[in-house]
């Protein structure tokens, strides 16, 4: 089994799974009272992914890719069919999703072809699962499409690889700008305010305070 956190709040619980060869952070984020869910960054270890969906009784409405890096959407194929769920990904990273392949050769991993995701997310887009909303932030830097996710209601930020604890992603990937990650931790990232928890796309939670405080990149921006 993978390793795993759970965490619990006022409207959602979230399951932090560290999966696949990056160790990439896979959230399933659920409304408490519905049970309805989706899953944030499949990155891998489909199997152990859908036995935690199981083992909470969830029924899983999206899948959900920050963006288009292989490392985070290596289970969409398998969770979206075993679980019948919608593929979610912003358009300006198609091309990477479609090219996972090749990707993970650059690192030397076999990399399965994913499916062709079924919803385009977009700045500004909500989703709704029963009663919880979680908007989509386009934050690109680390990719062109990359996004942020965010349940205002309990404030919480889910960032992929735009913000980690004390760092932020590599911007020397195609698609990658560093100028324009910075862009979107300033406009797009502070604003929501101190008290937001950050759940990474790799590594241990943050909050904006922390970053603000611990963080260089975050620093040269204030």
């Amino acid at each position: 089994m993978v390793d795993s956190e759970y965490y619990d709040f006022d409207r959602c619980g979230i399951k932090k799974l560290v999966v696949g060869p990056l160790d990439v952070n896979c959230y399933i984020l659920w409304d408490r009272k519905s049970r309805e869910a989706v899953i944030i960054d499949p990155g891998g270890d489909a199997s152990d992914i859908e036995q935690e969906v199981e083992d909470e009784g969830l029924e899983v409405r999206y899948i959900i890719n920050t963006h288009g890096h292989f490392d985070h959407v290596g289970a969409d194929a398998e969770l979206g069919s075993a679980l019948d769920a919608d593929i979610a990904i912003h358009r300006l990273d198609l091309p990477l999703l479609e090219n996972v392949t090749s990707q993970g050769s650059l690192f030397g991993l076999e990399v399965s072809p994913q499916p062709t995701p079924s919803v385009s997310l977009e700045d500004g887009m909500e989703l709704k699962v029963d009663g919880m909303v979680i908007e989509v932030i386009h934050t690109p830097g680390h990719t062109q499409g990359g996004v942020s996710l965010y349940v205002k209601d309990e404030e919480i930020l889910f960032t992929g690889d735009t913000l980690f604890a004390g760092s932020i992603g590599r911007t020397d990937l195609p698609g990658g700008c560093y100028e324009t990650l910075l862009d979107s931790l300033k406009e797009k990232i502070l604003p929501l305010g101190d008290d937001v928890r950050v759940f990474p796309g790799h590594g241990p939670i943050t909050t904006i305070s922390e970053e603000k405080f611990a963080n260089p990149f975050v620093r040269e921006v204030l």
